[in-house]
Parts: structure tokens; sequence; C-alpha cells
């Protein structure tokens, strides 16, 4: 034990030395010095941040306007998200400075796991710090700014928690989790088709032809005068429709077995501009055990697997997309003609 003990320490002791070069670019190395100014005043003016974990893992979120983020280079960025790291970096201030007897093993956790944070300023000032692990209290989270002497324990006056969950790396958790957005003005085509054999008399287009909506069923290609009321209701049910989240572990999830599989249906719906969206849906394998009025069931009764454009897998909720999901019952009127 005694020498398992020693090793321990030496391990402990080369992880903080790393610590101290890891934590300084070539371009920015000098004098050290026990530097404590983390926050950051006027976050208006943040123009870029730049997480980055050992893994590698890096999320570049740079300002496009006042309330608009693009993540590298490529997803708008989840609102919350920025405003939360925005707001932590602005109001985090010094807790407690970091006993002598865990500085080594602070210094080795910003080492080995610690985020680069790296926020650059409209004006060209930038500031860069290291995000580690959490105080035993759980009250406050360990940092460094770099070329720094001393880490130190932050935290955010009145609220309770650590503050290490607000800067992560994953892409999937920094997008944004809108799957689509339609003003019901401009929408021109949408089609839904089920393939349930029991719900396929249910499958439907709707397509503006001279100003106005025609609805047809998509098994007999019958054509109906829509009802008013529904149509409208339904044609604004696509403003804003948001997933719960991004799968990002394909392996777990088996993603070629689930998109061999049958759908629940497919959406297809374009705008008078030419955007589109296809959306494919699967049902979600319920937990085991779970039961809906005492019986057991096998699918998940309140959410959905859904991939957009033949492309990102997400999970929606029912709840938020039992709204466009309706049959053409629910939209028929009259029949005009009949082929």
């Amino acid at each position: 034990m005694k020498n398992k003990s020693i090793i321990y320490l030496a391990i402990v002791g080369v992880l903080g030395a790393i610590a101290y070069f890891q934590m300084s670019s070539n371009e920015n190395f000098g004098p050290r010095s026990d530097r404590r100014d983390f926050a950051i005043a006027d976050t208006s003016k943040v123009a870029k941040v730049i997480l980055t974990s050992k893994f590698p893992e890096v999320a570049v979120i740079e300002r496009q306007s006042e309330d608009s983020w693009l993540l590298n280079d490529t997803y708008k960025a989840r609102k919350s998200a920025v405003y939360y790291l925005l707001q932590t970096i602005h109001r985090m201030e010094i807790a407690h400075p970091v006993p002598l007897s865990m500085r080594e093993n602070v210094l080795g956790n910003l080492a080995v796991k610690g985020i680069k944070v790296e926020v650059f300023m409209e004006g060209g000032q930038k500031k860069t710090f290291y995000v580690g692990g959490e105080n035993q209290q759980l009250t406050a989270t360990f940092m460094m700014l770099q070329n720094s002497s001393e880490p130190y324990a932050l935290h955010i006056p009145g609220f309770k928690g650590y503050l290490s969950g607000r800067f992560f790396t994953q892409e999937h958790l920094w997008r944004d989790k809108l799957v689509m957005s339609f003003d019901n003005r401009e929408i021109a085509e949408i089609q839904m088709e089920y393939f349930d054999p029991n719900e396929r008399k249910e499958s439907f287009s709707i397509q503006l032809e001279n100003e106005d909506y025609i609805l047809r069923s998509l098994k007999e290609q019958e054509v109906f005068k829509a009802d008013s009321s529904s149509l409208t209701s339904y044609l604004a049910s696509f403003r804003k429709l948001y997933s719960e989240g991004f799968i990002s572990d394909y392996d777990a999830l088996n993603t070629d077995s689930l998109l061999k599989a049958t759908p629940y249906f497919e959406l297809n719906i374009k705008n008078k501009k030419g955007k589109e969206i296809h959306l494919r849906t699967f049902h979600k394998r319920a937990k085991p055990g779970t039961k809906i009025n005492g019986e057991i069931v096998m699918r998940d009764p309140d959410r959905y697997f859904a991939q957009i454009n033949n492309n990102d897998i997400v999970l929606i909720q029912k709840q938020t997309f039992k709204k466009i999901i309706k049959g053409l019952s629910y939209l028929q009127g009259e029949p005009i003609v009949k082929k």
C-alpha cells in the first residue's frame, strides 16, 4: 500500500508539472503571476468563444448578431447554452483559494481533464482560462488563468452548484434543437404519408394552387375542399418545432437497423421560396416494463426517433409534434372530384 501511495503521489506531481506547460502556448509563455481577473465585465463585446477538451473536441461559438451565434462555422448554436455560458463568465467570482494540500491534484486534473476556454473580444483582446473539476462541497469549480501561478475555486454568488457543466465541447449539445420553422402564410406544399396498414388511408398532400390550398388523399388521389378551420390550425402548427436533442451515439442506437425499419410517417414540407424539410419518423422502443393502462407496451408512448433531411437523427416528443401528426379525416371537407 505504501509503495502504491508513493507511485500515486509521483504521478500527481508529474501531472502538476504538465499543467504548467500545457496551460501556456509558446507565443504567450512568459513570467507567471498570481492572476485573479477571471470574469468578463461586458459580455456584449464577446465576439467568439473557443472551448477545447483533451479528447480532443472543439466547440467554436461565434457571434453573428446580437442574439445569434454560429457553431463550428456550420450550425446555429443553442441560445440557452450561449446565454448561460456568457452569464457564467460575467458573474463568476473566486470562492476560495485552492488549499496547498490539494494544489497538485487540482493542477493535475486541469492538465488531464481541463477544458481550455478562449474568449475573444471585439477589438482583438483575448482571455484564456482552464476549467477543471469541483471542490468537495460541489459549490465551486477549479479554474486557472493562462500564465497564472495559482488555480482558484470559482462560483457565482447566490447560485448553489458548480460551473463546469456550462463549459462543454460536444457539438451535439451546443446545436440549436429547432427541427423546423415555417411561416404558415409561406407554406406551398405538405405531404404526410403514414406506413401502418391501418393508417395509410389517412395519408394526404396539401398543395398551394392559384392562392388556394388543394387537399388530396395519397391513396386514392381524391381531391377535397379542406375544412378551413382545421387547415388554418394545421398550417400554423409548423411555426416552431423543437427536438428533445440530437442523437450522438449512433452505435448504441444501432442506426443502420433503425433506418431500415418501416417509418411511422414521412413528412415533406416546402415553402414558396423552395426551403424544404424532409422528416422520417420511427417508433422508439419503450423501456422494459413500461405500461399503459396496466398493460406492458413495446413502443415508447412519449417519444419518437426522427431523421431530418436524410442526415441528423433526433429524439422528438409526441406532446410537441402531435399537432402536426394529423390525418386526412382531420382536414377534409367535401370532395371536389374523384379520380
